[in-house]
């Protein structure tokens, strides 16, 4: 194995340029954390063009936010400055390290166990041995990354002889998931050279979310959620558990769930049955998606998983991008926060039923708080709790529920978004077996950088590969997972 030298910004060169503000939503101290994406490629991709691509992406516009450098305000809050900085090696937009390992991906010890493809439906590990793919040696931490004045964006890819990892890395303060399938696609056209199919930024130096949720306020509903809130001995109650169970538990386990379309079809076909043979409606075919039949069965089997009887909430996180207009109807992309969530709230008894009918409470219960107004009044809340100096409240429902984190994102489409066929050296897979376009990926998930997760139970919904199957994945305690396992055999 070989490994190129680390290139970064020295911090003692920097001088003060052009200061891009982090909205509320972006400074809040839960992203002060990292997101990271391992993709995987079965072709040879040149690493430098790669790197090279993203850096000049990061100096058109306001798309060089991304390659500036976090500091702290004086009142504690962090902002984004893109320096003016002199010097060859200082030039650098990204943090970039490549490793070549001289084997076909197959035969590398380890990278033999990356997830993929199977003819069946399977459950797949994530092994604590990938790290060395995700990020260099001596990763900083938040606070490290901020005081060492380093590049935001980090670019670790690791080569074999038939295949390629690339791993993007960057600090979740700076934008959510969806910015980055905005970096992916934008990235994939100065590949391309395709400068001119760059979207402009909208929003990089006022907060559009505020003032979208404070206008119009003739026209404001009250927050719906707002009478299921936890706070005072409700709230106390569900951290204490929370905690306890965290202490007692067994440590949770990253998996990753590989769904032929045909078992996802049907399981729709169950869901809408049952919801048939429940509920008197004359069009039950649009009353849930195979993504409410998906959230419907991995909630059934954690519930029937639990040693005692519980009620669930469901957080499911939706995307202000989608429901309020002043970000639907922009030609620009958002590079921030824009994230809230749903929340499904379901009894003992339901959670652990047939999958119909909590696939169509899920949909009831996502579409009463998913209009425009109730948006808006969400995140309204948020700003004001923000601005009275404290954490927003995201907890709602029953004090002694379960809590389980859906994250889809089916729409963000990043396995199909990225197309890397421009810095291809030669093909990979050159098998007839072979399903998806010349350099483009297979499959990704996401990994811990930093401390390890110890949220609420989180499975999300990683997308479609390139012929309509389902990747998944999943941070669940081993009950829960045995019980996955065994509710898989049987669809």
């Amino acid at each position: 194995m070989t490994m190129s030298a680390e290139r970064h910004l020295p911090g003692a060169n920097l001088v003060p340029g052009d200061i891009y503000p982090l909205y509320p939503f972006d400074s809040d101290k839960t992203n002060r954390c990292f997101v990271s994406w391992l993709m995987r490629f079965n072709d040879v991709l040149d690493p430098e063009q790669l790197n090279n691509a993203l850096a000049r992406l990061l100096e058109i516009g306001d798309w060089k936010k991304l390659g500036g450098r976090l500091r702290w305000k004086e009142n504690g809050d962090l902002e984004v400055c893109v320096p003016n900085i002199s010097g060859e090696e200082d030039s650098r937009k990204t943090f970039f390290t490549h490793q070549t390992f001289d084997v076909e991906i197959q035969n590398h010890p380890v990278a033999c166990q990356f997830p993929t493809r199977t003819a069946g439906p399977s459950i797949q590990p994530i092994s604590e041995d990938f790290k060395p793919f995700v990020t260099r040696q001596s990763f900083p931490t938040f606070q490290q990354l901020v005081q060492e004045k380093l590049p935001l964006i980090s670019l670790h890819i690791s080569s074999f002889r038939d295949a390629t990892l690339v791993s993007l890395v960057w600090p979740h303060a700076l934008m959510d998931a969806f910015g980055g399938q905005a970096l992916l696609a934008a990235w994939s056209s100065v590949l391309a050279g395709r400068e001119e199919d760059i979207p402009t930024i909208s929003g990089s130096r006022k907060d559009p979310l505020r003032e979208a949720v404070s206008s119009n306020p003739e026209n404001w509903e009250d927050l719906k959620l707002e009478k299921r809130r936890l706070k005072g001995m409700g709230l106390i109650k569900f951290l204490s558990r929370y905690l306890w169970n965290n202490t007692w538990d067994a440590p949770r386990e990253r998996r990753v769930i590989f769904l032929p379309k045909i078992f996802l079809d049907r399981m729709k076909n169950l869901a809408q049955k049952q919801i048939r043979e429940t509920h008197s409606c004359r069009d039950s075919g649009v009353l849930c998606s195979g993504g409410d039949a998906l959230i419907a069965w991995v909630t059934r089997a954690m519930a029937l998983s639990e040693p005692t009887m519980r009620p669930i909430t469901i957080l499911s996180l939706l995307n202000s991008r989608f429901r309020l207009p002043e970000f639907i109807n922009s030609a620009g992309v958002f590079l921030q926060n824009l994230t809230l969530g749903t929340y499904t709230f379901l009894s003992s008894q339901e959670a652990r039923g047939p999958i119909g009918p909590i696939a169509l409470s899920h949909r009831q219960h996502f579409n009463e708080q998913s209009t425009e107004q109730q948006v808006r009044a969400f995140m309204r809340t948020g700003y004001q709790d923000i601005d009275a100096g404290k954490t927003p409240g995201v907890l709602f429902g029953e004090a002694n529920a379960l809590p389980i984190v859906l994250n889809n994102m089916v729409k963000a489409d990043l396995i199909n978004t990225v197309d890397f066929r421009a810095a291809v050296v030669h093909q990979g897979d050159t098998s007839r077996d072979r399903v998806n376009p010349l350099g483009t990926m297979l499959m990704y998930y996401y990994e811990n950088v930093g401390e390890p997760y110890k949220g609420f139970n989180l499975f999300t919904m990683l997308g479609q590969d390139h012929t309509g199957n389902h990747w998944l994945m999943g941070t669940l305690l081993p009950r829960a997972w045995d019980k996955i396992i065994e509710e898989l055999g049987n669809v």
